[in-house]
């Protein structure tokens, strides 16, 4: 089985467990500690995405492995005209046009695509291109980093889970057991892939305190 068909299985059967990490009302009040005190990257980058969002007055976006659609409900609450949404999981496509279905005017704004975004076809180009939480199943990033490039206008937005003493090896035991991959990065190696890609200006933030991502601000 390809890294992609376990990823794929992986969010059928866990979606709405993992939808739950955005969902503060979902949770116990135990759980929800754990959430603010030990995943706090899930926060700060939603915050950083919908900042640089209204920072460029972007109006259209590509999120890719857009999950449940809570970025996608975001994004069209900062008035953005156009999301496109694409996940290999039908499960959380589902869960993302559920999310998404009572805004006004739904059917113009969103379009979610359930597939592998590496055989996604299309001639429309987003202002931002996002890939939050996509990185972590990825082995060898560099080439969905140059179709996203070719898609953007703007920038891409990306995530990649750092390598961390502690908790990298806990991560690798956990997602062994669930079968799905899951890789790290380190700041001079994601400056590396970009570079490869054919990005020549970007930012690299390290999301501060217990939190295992970067988050990249890559510039057409």
């Amino acid at each position: 089985m390809s890294d992609i068909e376990k990823v794929r299985d992986y969010f059928i059967r866990s979606a709405v467990t993992f939808d739950s990490l955005y969902s503060e009302e979902k949770l116990s009040s135990l759980m929800s500690f754990i959430n603010r005190r030990f995943r706090r990257d899930i926060y700060d980058r939603f915050v950083l995405t919908m900042d640089h969002v209204r920072q460029y007055k972007l109006q259209t976006a590509l999120d890719v492995g857009c999950g449940s659609g809570r970025y996608a409900l975001a994004l069209s609450q900062t008035g953005m005209k156009r999301v496109v949404g694409a996940d290999v999981s039908p499960k959380m496509i589902d869960l993302a046009r559920e999310m998404t279905g009572r805004v006004e005017r739904a059917d113009e704004i969103f379009n979610f695509v359930c597939g592998d975004f590496m055989e996604l076809r299309t001639e429309e180009k987003f202002d931002v291109v996002l890939a939050m939480g996509f990185f972590d199943y990825i082995k060898d990033p560099v080439p969905i980093l140059k179709k996203m490039k070719t898609l953007a206008v703007h920038s891409v937005i990306a995530t990649f889970p750092s390598v961390s003493i502690y908790r990298t090896p806990i991560r690798k035991i956990r997602y062994h057991f669930k079968r799905c991959p899951v890789y790290f990065f380190t700041s001079d190696k994601i400056g590396s892939l970009v570079t490869e890609a054919g990005f020549r200006r970007y930012e690299i933030i390290k999301i501060p305190g217990s939190g295992m991502d970067f988050f990249a601000k890559l510039f057409v």
